[in-house]
């Protein structure tokens, strides 16, 4: 995994977290679409009986993998937080902070901090740089 890479996992995990939440929403919305057949007369057929109760144990099992993801999303961010703010430069700190927590485009960034774009992609640079050195053992492959 490359150093942007890993510090993209808080919005990768932000937006499956989203993706997940909208699944739950339009089953919710299905289910109350859904009506219960008691039609006893086909008994040969195999379609599912109880929609509704599929429906509601899909509906479960997303909120189970949503929850889930929300706690590896808050244990990520906030080790993830931990690293950057370990940065001594003020400027990289500044940088990796709008960006891979605030979500911040470059232009914003540059916006935000006076600063020129090629600036703003210059100092990105260094800073990825820098915390690589300092937590790249902890998420680089070994490539041999």
């Amino acid at each position: 995994m490359t150093t942007k890479g890993y510090l993209s996992q808080i919005e990768r995990l932000e937006k499956m977290i989203q993706n997940k939440l909208s699944e739950i929403y339009q089953l919710k919305t299905m289910a109350c679409s859904v009506g219960v057949s008691n039609d006893e007369e086909r008994v040969q057929t195999s379609t599912d009986k109880d929609r509704l109760g599929s429906v509601v144990s899909k509906i479960v099992d997303l909120e189970t993998e949503a929850s889930n993801l929300v706690d590896d999303f808050s244990d990520k961010r906030n080790h993830i937080i931990k690293q950057i703010d370990g940065i001594d430069n003020i400027d990289y700190y500044h940088v990796l902070s709008m960006r891979y927590v605030g979500k911040n485009t470059f232009d914003e960034i540059a916006k935000k901090t006076n600063w020129s774009i090629r600036k703003v992609f210059s100092i990105h640079g260094k800073a990825l740089q820098e915390f690589e050195k300092l937590y790249g053992l902890d998420y680089l492959e070994n490539v041999q």
